[in-house]
């Protein structure tokens, strides 16, 4: 008898049953991709389930040449075909019914698994497709497409540590897959494990080869880890090659801005509305930018968006400050109170509502929405001084008195945050020119700017450790993780520190919190794996290694690691 098995091309048409199975996209109809893949083989014929009744389509209608052809031959292969019938026609919970029946009558094809979960996860029935695909997986560990989906499907459902070990999988079989290293990168910078995702995209084997999704999780990474120039050149240079595809412009944008190249960004959305017209989250991000670049087109705007969008929240707050702006304090009442009707939690609103009832000298009300500001968290300094002012006028001076220490405070917490990002930017570019004297100059700087950067700290900690000293190295570090114990570079670093200097005890501390820090981390269970084979804990060196293996399958590294531990460890 003959199995009925997909190919390789196959599965890669099918993979995607169609666009609205989510972010993978098809190629070719399911029916074209089953009768290919019913032509490699045929199936046995099992009459007994026919006669339990499991094959009833209470409410899928078939044509009737297929139902003639089920009376006259219940096959698998019968019912593989009407299920590439019904999913030709995008009636995908019919087609799963088709190919549960026909992996039923032919519980060893991986190929009926795969189809049935893949319909059910186009019919959207996510839980449903969890055990089909787990069983296609089974059958042939090898074929990555059972992991592709299954890693959607599992995304979809928020079990993103989950999904993680389904991408790795993936990628375990084909480390080219653009679907796994998309899905793995999202998962990595949805997960903040933004190290991860850049060490995933700039390897040596992926780099340059980016699809446009990973090009933008590439770009968050950096972005989120304020390394904005390498995050601007990763998205231009996606945007040059992908100009349709608007979340790399939009995240191309807020870089720009915060780069405070404005009129950058403002040119990146002009050209993106110009394609998409009608997307109110990239006309709301236009506005914003024209906000902070105090462009005169900002009324005009913010007045066509509110026409478009009278209902939200962030075009009525938008509007209410360029009307408070304009002297138009009536209006920008009404915008900003129908804002905060709709979002009560945005602070800022609050702040601006409190500055036009301070314009229009009603004191009471000024006094509540500022308060009510600061109560939501504005950490701005302004909301403190505008407060200060509104109660001294009032009569309230030992109220004013505090709010104007409280302004102090943060005006100077500001000023110092400026101050040690600048000589951070500079200890990193004396850092990248080997000038470690100078890196080390400007992060000290940066840190007496900012002491409670865990990350300056770290950075700090790794000039030393280029520059030979030992000692100071050891100290930043220990302030880094005082700051942040789920820093895990810095955990790591301790790690190997405490492993040169002989201490393995103290070693194992630190690469266990690294490894907690960074739960989907390979290499951080890899480092604590080797460093329990050095004590001697094969239990534990084996636990930690197969734990690196189930996140990344292929890590040679960890492959060798657990051969060398199942070689060492004593035979029972």
């Amino acid at each position: 008898m003959k199995t009925f098995k997909l190919s390789k091309a196959v599965h890669a048409h099918c993979a995607a049953l169609t666009a609205a199975s989510g972010p993978l996209k098809s190629d070719r109809p399911l029916a074209e991709a089953a009768a290919s893949a019913r032509r490699r083989g045929v199936y046995a014929v099992a009459l007994f389930w026919l006669a339990a009744g499991m094959f009833a389509f209470s409410s899928c209608t078939a044509p009737s040449f297929m139902r003639a052809r089920l009376q006259s031959q219940p096959n698998a292969a019968a019912y593989a075909d009407l299920g590439a019938w019904f999913g030709d026609r995008k009636e995908f919970r019919c087609a799963a019914e088709a190919f549960a029946n026909a992996s039923r009558l032919q519980p060893q094809s991986e190929a009926f698994a795969y189809m049935w979960g893949l319909s059910l996860y186009s019919a959207g029935d996510l839980q449903g497709a969890i055990k089909p695909l787990r069983l296609a997986e089974r059958l042939n560990p090898t074929d990555e497409h059972p992991h592709l989906i299954l890693g959607a499907t599992l995304d979809k459902r928020g079990l993103i540590p989950d999904a993680e070990k389904e991408w790795r999988s993936a990628l375990a079989v084909d480390p080219a897959s653009s679907t796994a290293l998309d899905g793995l990168s999202g998962d990595l910078v949805r997960a903040k494990n933004y190290a991860a995702a850049i060490a995933l995209l700039d390897a040596p084997a992926n780099r340059g080869h980016h699809s446009s999704q990973q090009s933008l999780n590439l770009g968050m990474a950096y972005a989120r880890t304020v390394q904005l120039e390498k995050a601007s050149d990763v998205l231009r240079t996606a945007l040059n090659s992908a100009p349709d595809f608007l979340p790399i412009a939009k995240e191309l944008a807020v870089v720009l801005v915060l780069l405070t190249r404005n009129d950058d960004a403002i040119a990146v959305l002009d050209l993106a509305l110009l394609k998409h017209p009608d997307d109110v989250d990239t006309q709301l991000l236009y506005l914003r930018a024209l906000v902070s670049a105090h462009s005169d087109k900002a009324g005009a705007v913010g007045r066509r968006l509110l026409s478009a969008a009278p209902h939200n929240w962030e075009a009525l707050y938008l509007n209410g400050l360029l009307e408070t702006q304009d002297g138009k304090l009536e209006q920008a009442r009404a915008h900003l109170e129908e804002s905060i009707a709709i979002n009560p939690n945005f602070a800022k609103s609050h702040q601006k509502l409190g500055l036009v009832f301070a314009q229009l000298q009603e004191t009471p009300q000024a006094i509540e929405q500022l308060e009510q500001a600061i109560a939501l968290g504005d950490r701005e300094p302004e909301a403190q001084f505008e407060l200060a002012m509104i109660l001294r006028n009032s009569g309230h001076a030992e109220q004013a008195k505090q709010h104007l220490n409280l302004f102090r405070q943060l005006q100077k917490a500001r000023t110092d945050q400026v101050q040690a990002a600048d000589q951070a930017t500079l200890g990193d570019q004396a850092l990248a020119a080997g000038d470690l004297a100078q890196a080390v100059t400007s992060y000290r700087k940066a840190i007496d700017s900012n002491p409670r950067d865990a990350a300056l700290a770290y950075k700090l900690a790794i000039a030393f450790d280029k520059s030979h000293d030992t000692a100071d190295e050891l100290a930043a570090l220990e302030q880094a993780i005082h700051l942040n114990p789920n820093l895990a570079e810095a955990q790591t670093q301790m790690g190997f520190l405490a492993m040169r200097s002989g201490d393995t005890s103290k070693a194992e501390i630190y690469f266990r919190a690294a490894a907690h820090a960074s739960p989907s981390d390979a290499v951080a269970w890899v480092n604590l794996a080797a460093l329990l084979a050095s004590e001697a804990k094969w239990q534990d060196a084996s636990d930690a290694v197969r734990h690196a293996l189930q996140i990344d399958p292929a890590n040679e590294k960890a492959r060798q690691l657990s051969q060398a531990i199942a070689e060492a460890a004593p035979k029972p």
